[in-house]
């Protein structure tokens, strides 16, 4: 069985993963909210301690030192406990600039964002849980062969606007940047649901509890994912409106 989300892929190549003490939904519980936790508290620090001029570098640190972490985390799974908190104190502080920007731009979008991320959170789990949606192997190579069709889009967009203006093509289309926007949201949704699947085959496996980082990192990365779309939705439709 096999994740869309990259954080899980260390852990399919894994030999073995019978431990005295093996994973569970609580362990996995606990240290996403920790992780959650975590990244409020670096946030808040962020905005409230740190001087606005400092958050430009800041911004492009903390994309850096997440994509760092996670790499690690990944590839060194008995590092993956502090990756997961040093991701998440990034992240922290990455999302803290981008909700105080988006909060000045439309007051309460980013209230409105955590609360269309939670809704989807829980949608998904009861969608996978009561088996609605279920992860098959077929599923598992269309969400594959989706995640390299986004990430050749994304790359090949931004080779062409080296050397194109991209808006004298496409100009401003509030239409295709929302169509955009509401599908890497739904892609997203669907993720949650081979993350679900990949913590449930860790815990009925006997995994190791450390890997129980790696599914809570997992799983942050995919929130953090919907949470940033869904932002950038209602920035987009507020700018449209205005």
């Amino acid at each position: 069985m096999r994740s869309s989300n990259p954080v899980f892929a260390n852990i399919e190549r894994s030999a073995s993963y019978t431990s005295a003490e093996a994973a569970s939904y609580r362990g996995i519980t606990l240290k996403t909210f920790i992780l959650l936790g975590i990244a409020v508290l670096t946030g808040f620090y962020a905005i409230t301690s740190l001087p606005a001029e400092t958050f430009m570098s800041l911004l492009v640190a903390s994309v850096i030192v997440a994509l760092i972490a996670v790499l690690i985390a990944t590839f060194v799974p008995s590092l993956a406990m502090p990756m997961s908190i040093v991701y998440a104190a990034a992240e922290g502080v990455l999302l803290a600039m981008i909700t105080l920007v988006a909060h000045t731009y439309v007051p309460g979008a980013p209230y409105a964002a955590i609360i269309a991320t939670t809704a989807i959170f829980f949608v998904m789990l009861f969608l996978y849980s009561s088996r609605i949606i279920r992860v098959t192997t077929r599923f598992r190579k269309i969400m594959y062969a989706v995640l390299f069709g986004i990430l050749f889009f994304f790359i090949g967009f931004g080779l062409m606007s080296l050397f194109v203006d991209m808006n004298a093509i496409f100009g401003n289309s509030y239409e295709l940047a929302i169509g955009i926007s509401v599908f890497l949201i739904i892609y997203g949704a669907l993720m949650l649901t081979l993350d679900f699947d990949r913590a449930e085959a860790i815990v009925s496996s006997g995994a190791d509890k450390k890997y129980e980082w790696m599914v809570a990192l997992g799983l942050m990365v995919t929130i953090v994912w919907l949470y940033i779309e869904i932002l950038r939705l209602i920035m987009i439709v507020a700018s449209k409106r205005k």
